[in-house]
């Protein structure tokens, strides 16, 4: 018996063997046609990685700016937050939930529509494809934009506007973007990735500059909302202890009223400022090279041996 099943094992390791030979053969015969597709693949990798543009990357490290302001305040919206919650009035703390809070509006449709809107950067978001790193200028689209008459030339069917919509400006600009928050550092990190460095500089620094405006005047508002409402509760009652407790909330929001009218870094300050980038941060050409030389080489092999065994089977 261990004789039998000795032989059939030496028999399949043979005939292993013969056909392992036999499709390096196969493979060497067609050596030529292996080489000539793989170099074709090859030489279409690196053309095709020459035709990609550069892109750049810049980013920001930030922090919380209200760290350590928010002592006094946080003493109080714990000692009267119940009752401030009752009467709709926010009397802070929390600076790593509105971090949170801040991430998310930056990603957000409504405040980056806003963004490019007020800056008027649609044209450089939608119908930029490099840029002249000479002459320090970007390069348009003229197919989708005309930077001389600026004007949107895309071709569009009757009764469609060539300008690109809102939302395809979007989903554009939150390619470009990335934002990431450290929770147990407290660590913010905006990053901007463009054609042109000095935009992607200008990009990170403008955004930072919005949502810090977005939170100061939010808090502004809030803050005088607040103290009419404080002042107009302390005229309505006679108890003393309910005019102290309105008297302190009313010193917390003046609190903050006054840190919103002075403090320039509201919300985040930076820790590590943007930089112009000097160096690309994609494409990465050599990896484009690398996996077309490997798919030119798959794909040859398979093709040599996929002729040769149909030429036999006819």
């Amino acid at each position: 018996m261990a004789n039998g099943i000795d032989s059939d094992f030496a028999y399949q390791s043979a005939d292993d063997e013969i056909d392992l030979r036999e499709l390096w053969s196969i493979i060497w015969a067609g050596r030529i046609k292996i080489i000539a597709i793989t170099a074709i693949f090859a030489i279409a990798s690196v053309i095709y990685a020459l035709s990609l543009p550069n892109m750049y990357k810049s980013e920001m490290i930030l922090a919380p700016a209200q760290t350590d302001n928010k002592g006094g305040m946080g003493a109080l919206a714990a000692q009267y937050g119940g009752l401030a919650a009752m009467a709709g009035i926010n009397l802070g703390g929390g600076d790593n939930s509105r971090i949170d809070q801040a991430v998310e509006l930056m990603k957000s449709w409504p405040f980056l529509e806003a963004f490019w809107q007020q800056h008027n950067l649609k044209p450089q978001i939608m119908a930029v494809k490099g840029w002249d790193k000479k002459n320090n200028r970007l390069i348009y689209d003229t197919d989708i934009y005309n930077p001389e008459t600026k004007a949107w030339a895309m071709e569009v069917d009757e009764g469609e506007e060539p300008e690109p919509t809102s939302y395809e400006t979007y989903k554009e600009l939150s390619k470009m973007l990335s934002i990431s928050h450290d929770a147990k550092s407290g660590m913010l990190t905006i990053a901007i990735e463009h054609y042109s460095p000095p935009i992607a500089f200008k990009w990170v620094g403008l955004l930072k500059e919005e949502i810090n405006s977005f939170y100061q005047q939010q808090d502004m508002q809030e803050a005088h909302k607040n103290i009419n409402y404080l002042k107009a509760k302390i005229a309505e009652t006679n108890i003393t202890e309910m005019q102290s407790v309105f008297y302190n909330m009313i010193e917390s929001q003046t609190k903050t009223l006054m840190l919103a009218e002075v403090s320039e870094q509201y919300l985040i300050k930076t820790i590590v400022p943007a930089k112009v980038p000097e160096k690309k941060s994609k494409p990465k050409r050599a990896l484009f090279c690398v996996l077309g030389v490997m798919l030119g080489g798959m794909f040859s092999i398979a093709f040599v041996l996929v002729r040769h065994f149909v030429k036999n089977i006819e």
